[in-house]
């Protein structure tokens, strides 16, 4: 792994030397060697706190009154000294979500007097940025910021023009208030023209040449850059190709050396929620060592609760990531024959990155495939790479059961043979069977009903929600003795 990334930041520097290939052309040349510092970090803590907390709902819509923050043993400090104790390098903070609720106290005029929708108006007070920056800088943490331009609390009643002046207002207050952030996140940047990306990036330059910006390009794989300017780009939940990450980007017949950044979260949910899950070390390994791998910084998101603090759950994951991370001799090995190989599934919830049939052969219980709700025959079906011998498999679905009956296939002769069918299995299944020999093997599934289950996962405004139908967890196959 670091082999690859010393050649990329080689190749980065043979092309400082070429005419076309250079640095981001927005950034002053002093700074460029910030691009290469920034990659230097890899792996950072993405912290989700916000109103959106206290509502309950990755996407607050604004609606609850500036009162209803209010973290009662909020504790900063143990946020920093946990992502420096997981071997963090930088942390950025939802400083604005999409509920238009500032976590410092925003002095910028709006609807003819100061903007009341910030921690200024709550009963908490303190500037919750001013205490982050204090932190990191306590801990050696670098400090960055994450600004949303969806915001349902503001957006919808003004212009686009007033609504501009609000975010170029907003932006301008973090970039000259919090001196020293290594990268400011903006999100939603598809909102804005590409004249107004570039007065906010130059806005941005003007006051720390030696930020970074981000435009969120969302679930892509940073192959090719959607919202410019920027000096990084990103995959939301999403790895770079498999040959690893080309960051020299041809914008308008300029080539910009443009790295990448993954980001993911610990648990199911970006904001703490009760009842989520988190991801095992094996499946939060794979994607931190793939992303550097592949020539990406890693973002993890670990979020605060209610009382403005991570749990102990949270931090203990973190910790046993870590201990991997520093010998990855200690991740457990493989137990099943399916255990992270090639899947294809039948159709993809809302293409969401969130339920990759992936999900459903990475031994992990808390990550699970969704497919489409109109789905008439859900399958998933795996390649083992060879021919093997297997006698078990095992297949489980979140909580409760949505499946009424599936079937077990491999492929035979170009043809698919049936091992067994099954009804009304329950959420955890295991059946063993005579010896089968084959490379590629699916689960069929004919039968199931709709209905929610108990994981509180949201889906976005205004679509079907991820908890109806089909949600696969695992489909193992084994060869037991």
């Amino acid at each position: 792994m670091r082999c690859k990334r010393t050649s990329i930041y080689l190749i980065y520097c043979l092309l400082l030397t070429l005419p076309l290939l250079s640095a981001a052309q927005f950034m002053p040349a002093s700074e460029k060697s910030q691009v290469s510092d920034w990659e230097a970090m890899k792996y950072g803590m993405f912290i989700h706190f916000n109103m959106n907390t206290f509502a309950g709902a990755e996407y607050d819509r604004g609606k609850l009154p500036a009162e209803r923050f209010n973290p009662a043993r909020a504790d900063v400090d143990q946020w920093i000294k946990t992502a420096r104790d997981a071997g963090m390098k930088y942390a950025v903070l939802t400083a604005k979500h999409t509920g238009g609720f500032c976590l410092w106290d925003s002095k910028a005029i709006w609807k003819g007097k100061e903007y009341d929708y910030d921690i200024a108006s709550s009963p908490f007070k303190a500037d919750m940025v001013s205490l982050f920056m204090e932190s990191c800088r306590k801990y050696g943490i670098k400090p960055a910021l994450y600004y949303c331009l969806w915001d349902d609390h503001n957006q919808p009643f003004s212009t686009p023009e007033e609504y501009f002046r609000l975010t170029r207002d907003h932006i301008s207050e973090l970039v000259t208030g919090y001196q020293g952030l290594v990268e400011i996140w903006i999100d939603i940047p598809s909102r804005l023209t590409e004249g107004q990306r570039t007065e906010l990036y130059n806005l941005v330059k003007s006051h720390q040449p030696a930020c970074l910006v981000t435009c969120n390009n969302g679930f892509t794989d940073g192959s090719v850059l959607a919202n410019f300017p920027a000096d990084i780009t990103n995959g939301e939940r999403t790895l770079p190709p498999k040959e690893g990450h080309n960051p020299v980007k041809e914008i308008k017949g300029k080539k910009y050396y443009i790295p990448m950044e993954v980001c993911q979260t610990l648990s199911q949910n970006w904001f703490w929620l009760p009842g989520d899950v988190t991801k095992s070390v094996r499946t939060l390994y794979y994607w931190y060592s793939e992303s550097i791998k592949r020539g990406a910084n890693f973002l993890l998101d670990v979020p605060p609760d209610l009382s403005g603090q991570i749990p102990t759950d949270l931090v203990k994951r973190l910790l046993e990531l870590k201990e991997v991370i520093d010998d990855p001799e200690r991740l457990p090995q493989l137990r099943t024959l399916t255990g992270y190989k090639p899947v294809e599934a039948s159709s993809l919830f809302n293409r969401r990155v969130e339920y990759l049939p992936e999900f459903a052969v990475d031994e992990d219980p808390n990550t699970r495939w969704l497919p489409q709700p109109d789905d008439a025959m859900p399958s998933l079906t795996v390649d083992l790479g060879k021919s093997l011998v297997f006698n078990t498999v095992r297949i489980s679905e979140p909580y409760e059961s949505h499946i009424r009956s599936f079937k077990v296939q491999y492929l035979a002769g170009g043809e698919w043979k049936t091992i067994f069918e099954e009804e009304n299995a329950g959420s955890d299944f295991v059946r063993k069977f005579p010896p089968v020999e084959a490379r590629m093997v699916r689960i069929l599934i004919p039968k199931f009903i709709t209905g929610r289950n108990q994981f509180n996962v949201l889906s976005f405004p205004g679509e079907l929600s991820p908890l109806e139908g089909v949600s696969l967890a695992e489909f193992q196959v084994l060869n037991e003795k």
